[in-house]
């Protein structure tokens, strides 16, 4: 049957087709969604049956992904419908639509990196399938199992897995819940050929059980093979719904841009090849060993392979970011690369793989972005020129036809393939003599696929190299003019002339590794508990507790005062003080924010204690002013919180307002030190039993509580989840306002408390005792391990990097060191800490 772009009315399902409720899985009724300049989906209705496989086809920014958002409930359509299994999804959110049966598997793997698998796993599960966390074990081992994942440790944090295993566990968490309906968002992107038809047999086990799936991918041949019907999406419209087979490739892809189609490749290189313009010889790096390569002017030369066979390796380091030796000559000049800089120097530029980590700095506009690699050009004085980045922008959009209502739009707005041609557009405005490019076309669809091959086809006919790296052996052999495939390290074969095709490059890449290594998963089965507990958060916890014993043996033997009893009770009390906020502050800092209000609040307590401490206080009054103060800490959270999360503004701002404000209140009550402290609660800093205060007990079982909270309850995953990643989290129903809302208020309640602490030790109400607390508190947090961008920490690691630091202050003064010390201690501390934990951490992750 013979089709246009303007004419396929033919082939599209009746409308007066009717179909049973029971038949229906999901349904969208007159979808309508606007942003700003922009109509995402135009009046949309669309219907998925039970078992069977939709795809779901567009240009990138054509409306598939917000559709699915929609249907997902994380973004809200202004009208319209949805139906999951016949019940509304209303409310619209990720946990409702969760709870009616739908899950979905995202491009970008929503599993939070710094929780474990398990935790992913416990965290996404709807509140029918929930298990807790204890009770878990056997559960998810079935869950890694059925995904295919069977030699993966549960207890892997997720921001070591490779790119390929994160999205095998985003399918398996998918797949575990039975859901009535499955969104697959680009599954097969970062899977090798053998793990994308595991994930298809799958499908099919799932469709013939009565599973819809709705299935959106830009890769045509995965979408002909899987789907039983498909809808094209253009500009936000609906071009029909056709069932599988109805039409050719070539008639889907006019649909999808709205013009005729051609070869998505270019003509490649005629005549005779160039002079070489990459001579690369005996080259070895971290998985690949002795691997030669030359490349001539003009030349596009594919990198292939089974997944973790060092291709990978071997390109980055080529760009300048892995250590390698061997020789590398670039135009006919030795060329030593010892960062990326120097290969840039050289000529030599790397296009990242994965745009999002390491290739565009999306709060940034398009413009921005654009002129990264250019600003000494556009500079003067270290001033940047606007009228030079707004020249280079709108070259780099007019040559690579950025789609883009303004080059002052962020980049974060433009669809994935628009996205991708800015970044192209970055690199190649240079002019490097070799291009190295990691997966160029990842994520973005066939008509923009089709203008990055011309562009780079382009860019060599004017005397450049290109390198590329694909997982896509069908764009290998059309792309490239020579294709280098890789086993074990090792260049195995380099196909070029007739024998270069997407069948040769495939069946070489197998019948090379004789028995297959999964390198991935032999990492991850290999990995120790020591080697876990290394890169966990416990570790900071283990070097504080060294460090105040060598600090304490050391101090001792030069006075031993210092480890009399009395010295170690006021240590343990001061420590108290400390711990306590420091509790606050790491909780804070676990959900991304941070809390300067502290010290203010800790001298408010302070204070407040000054008024019913007395010895003549009657009891009542006491019980009521304790009430009062912790009352006070609860309001002064939630303010925070609701200037944070309602009213926008910047944690760093909200809470330096609230501690000037806090303070100017201390003073308000207690202009100058008044208000004796005598009571039941100067009793704190006595009460004891040896050398142990029992109000340091009382501070370490509150910090074992949070711990366990933190590592055992939902809240905790929460909790780390939203700080972790906000985006995520909230795709994962995670109800990140409270979890940010309880951190202010735990910050500010434990400060109040530590201010009574600390009252019963200064004994009068002092307006200024606790405003050198808050950046104690933000160094003990570090310190005992808290990521200060979130998702990481541990309150156990705050109990001894707080008696860690009141340990040193008091060694300063039995060792006659001086109170300078008292400072750089702690700054030398928190520098050599930050490294060695940071060290550590990136040797036990796996490069995706």
């Amino acid at each position: 049957m013979a089709t246009t772009a303007h004419g396929i009315a033919a082939g599209q399902d009746k409308r007066d087709e009717v179909e049973t409720a029971q038949d229906i899985a999901l349904s969208f009724e007159s979808i309508v969604k606007t942003y700003p300049g922009v109509r995402a989906i135009d009046d949309v209705s669309l219907v998925v049956r039970r078992g069977e496989v939709h795809a779901l086809v567009g240009e990138n920014g054509a409306g598939k992904s917000t559709l699915m958002g929609i249907a997902a409930g994380v973004v809200l359509a202004d009208s319209g419908s949805v139906e999951i299994g016949g019940q509304p999804l209303d409310p619209p959110t990720a946990a409702h639509a969760a709870e009616l049966g739908l899950a979905i598997v995202y491009q970008h793997a929503s599993t939070i990196a710094d929780l474990t698998v398990r935790e992913n796993l416990v965290l996404a599960a709807p509140p029918s399938r929930r298990r807790s966390y204890r009770g878990s074990a056997s559960w998810v081992a079935g869950i890694l199992a059925a995904g295919g994942l069977e030699g993966l440790d549960p207890d892997t944090r997720v921001s070591s897995l490779r790119t390929a295993e994160r999205q095998l566990l985003e399918i398996a968490k998918a797949l575990a819940f039975d859901a009535r309906v499955i969104l697959f968002d680009e599954p097969t992107e970062s899977l090798t050929q053998d793990e994308s038809e595991r994930l298809f047999a799958r499908i099919r086990d799932l469709t013939a059980q009565g599973t819809a799936v709705v299935y959106i991918s830009h890769r045509l041949a995965d979408v002909r093979q899987i789907c039983d019907r498909f809808t094209v999406l253009r500009d936000g419209k609906s071009r029909g719904t056709f069932d599988a087979g109805q039409l050719s490739e070539n008639e889907i892809v006019e649909l999808m841009i709205g013009r005729a189609f051609a070869s998505s490749f270019p003509p490649k290189l005629q005549g005779p090849a160039g002079a070489v313009a990459f001579d690369v010889s005996g080259l070895s790096g971290e998985r690949f060993t002795d691997v030669s390569l030359q490349v001539t002017a003009g030349e596009i030369v594919g990198l292939a392979g089974v997944e973790g066979n060092g291709q990978r390796e071997f390109l980055r380091a080529l760009g300048g970011l892995e250590k390698q030796t061997g020789s590398i000559t670039v135009a006919g000049r030795r060329l030593s690369i010892h960062g990326v800089r120097s290969a840039q120097h050289r000529g030599v530029y790397y296009l990242p793989g994965d745009r999002h980590a390491e290739g565009l700095l999306l709060p940034l506009t398009v413009a921005e972005n654009a002129s990264l690699l250019r600003l000494p050009q556009i500079a003067t004085g270290g001033v940047l020129s606007g009228r030079k980045e707004s020249s280079l922008a709108a070259s780099v959009i007019s040559q690579f036809d950025v789609r883009t209502p303004s080059p002052r739009v962020e980049v974060s707005k433009l669809s994935g393939g628009n996205q991708q041609k800015v970044l192209i557009g970055r690199i190649v405005e240079p002019k490097p003599t070799v291009l190295l490019a990691d997966e160029p076309t990842r994520g973005v669809d066939v008509g923009a696929r089709a203008e990055i091959y011309q562009q780079l086809r382009s860019y060599v006919a004017g005397g450049a190299s290109v390198i590329v790296l694909s997982s896509d052996a069908a764009e290998l052999a059309g792309l490239c003019d020579r294709v280098a495939v890789f086993s074990r390290g090792r260049v195995a074969r380099v196909i070029e002339g007739d024998d270069l095709s997407e069948r040769t490059i495939t069946a070489t890449a197998v019948t090379a590794v004789t028995e297959r290594s999964d390198h991935t998963q032999a990492l991850v089965k290999g990995r120790t508990a020591a080697a876990r507990f290394l890169g966990g958060d416990y570790l900071p916890s283990v070097i504080m507790v060294a460090l105040v014993v060598a600090v304490a043996v050391f101090t001792g033997v030069q006075n031993d005062r210092f480890l009399s009893p009395l010295s170690i009770f006021n240590l343990l009390i001061l420590t108290s003080v400390t711990a306590l906020a420091g509790y606050g502050q790491s909780g804070v800092l676990l959900t991304g924010g941070i809390d300067l209000a502290i010290g203010p609040m800790i001298s408010l307590g302070v204070v407040m204690a000054s008024y019913y401490g007395g010895a003549s206080v009657p009891a009542g009054l006491l019980a009521l002013g304790v009430v009062g103060t912790i009352a006070a800490g609860v309001v002064v959270g939630l303010v925070n919180g609701v200037l944070i999360r309602r009213v926008g503004l910047p944690p760093v701002l909200t809470t330096l307002v609230t501690g000037i404000v806090i303070q100017g209140v201390a003073l308000l009550l207690r202009s100058t030190p008044g208000g004796t402290i005598d009571g039941p609660i100067s009793q704190l800093k006595i009460v004891g039993t040896g050398s142990l205060p029992y109000v340091f007990v009382f501070v370490l079982v509150i910090g074992v509580l949070l711990e366990l909270a933190l590592r055992q309850t939902r809240w905790g995953l929460e909790f780390r989840a939203a700080g972790s990643s906000e985006s995520k989290a909230l795709s994962l129903g995670v109800r990140v306002e409270r979890s940010i809302f309880s951190g202010y208020v735990l910050s500010s309640v434990l400060a109040v408390l530590a201010g009574l602490i600390l009252s019963s030790v200064v004994g009068v109400g002092d307006a200024t005792t606790g405003l050198s607390f808050t950046l104690v508190t933000v160094t003990v947090a570090v310190l005992g391990g808290t990521s200060v961008f979130g998702g990481r920490g541990s309150f156990i690691g705050v109990v001894f990097a707080a008696l860690l630091l009141q340990e040193l202050g008091s060694a300063t003064t039995f060792l006659r060191l001086g109170t300078a010390w008292q400072q750089w201690l702690p700054a030398i501390l928190i520098i050599v800490g930050a490294a060695v934990f940071s060290r550590i951490r990136r040797s036990q992750a796996v490069e995706g």
